[in-house]
Formats: structure tokens, C-alpha cells, sequence
């Protein structure tokens, strides 16, 4: 039994085109698809990194940086239904549910959480300067400032080198 022969019949047998991934490399990364460059130099736009691209707005997604290598797949066989299956290095990571945002972000080494009203970062950011303010009254008078500023000088700029401050 010939190649030919055993695809047409893997056809029948599973009711699908059994494709096999091809290797790329990453050329462009453009919100929720890449263009890559196959082995042979040929360059595809367009190339889903979802299942869908619909606008959903509930969706997990990983972006791959740009030059690292990528498993690609086509659901139907042809080269305009291309989508990615594996991604050797990731850029970041997406997850949207609603309101609910969550971005972990490689390139700037950030975390991002936000919902519809407020980001995890202004939480702290809020917090931070009520501990700054904070007072205690006791029997003896009010205590004084709980937090030096050099401290939370220190505290503010932690909080903003690991979480993303968008307003």
C-alpha cells in the first residue's frame, strides 16, 4: 500500500485531514495573529493565534516573541487556515473574562490585573498611602507616622517595577 493510499484511508477511517505540524519562525506578532517564515523562506500572514479570532471578549492568549520558533497547524490542510499549536518563548500572556483582565508581560517583567473598576495596582497604591498617613491614638497621644518616607519610597517603587501602572 502506497503513502497515497494509507492517507485516503487514515481520511475515511477518522473523517479528517491528518496534517502534521510545521515549524516556523515568528517574523511579527500583531494582537491575536503572528506572520511567520517557514523553513523555506516563505513568510504567511495572518496565522491565528487563538482558535477564533472573533472579538470575544472572554479568550486566553499567548503571544510568542519575535524569532523564537513556532508550531504551526492548518485545520482544513491549506495555507490561509493556519493556526499555532506551541510556542517555544513566550512575549506574554492574556486572559480576559468579561471585566476581568490579566496580563503577564515578559518584555517589561509586569503583571497587570485589572477588572472593570480598578487595577491591582492602584489597590496598593491606595493602600501604600493610607499607610503613610496611618495614626494610632493612644492614652500617651497620636503615634507617629508608622512608615518613613525613605521606606515607602522603597514600597512605591517595588510595587512599580513588578505591577503595570495604567490609569
Amino acid at each position: 500500500m502506497s503513502g497515497t493510499e494509507v492517507k485516503k484511508k487514515l481520511r475515511e477511517i477518522i473523517g479528517q485531514n491528518p496534517n502534521l505540524p510545521i515549524q516556523a519562525e515568528v517574523v511579527s506578532v500583531e494582537n491575536e495573529s503572528c506572520t511567520i517564515k517557514l523553513a523555506s523562506g516563505l513568510e504567511l500572514d495572518e496565522v491565528r493565534l487563538k482558535a477564533t479570532i472573533n472579538g470575544n471578549s472572554n479568550f486566553f492568549l499567548i503571544r510568542p516573541k519575535v524569532g523564537s520558533k513556532v508550531l504551526i497547524l492548518s485545520i482544513t490542510g491549506k495555507l490561509d487556515d493556519l493556526m499555532v499549536l506551541k510556542i517555544d518563548e513566550i512575549e506574554n500572556i492574556e486572559i480576559q473574562q468579561n471585566d476581568l483582565k490579566i496580563l503577564l508581560d515578559s518584555q517589561d517583567n509586569k503583571i497587570e490585573i485589572r477588572n472593570g473598576e480598578t487595577s491591582l495596582s492602584a489597590i496598593f497604591e491606595n493602600l501604600t498611602e493610607v499607610l503613610k498617613n496611618f495614626k494610632v491614638f493612644t492614652p500617651a497621644g497620636p503615634s507617629g507616622l508608622p512608615l518613613p518616607n525613605v521606606r515607602s519610597e522603597e514600597h512605591t517603587s517595588e510595587l512599580q517595577s513588578h505591577l503595570m501602572i495604567s490609569y
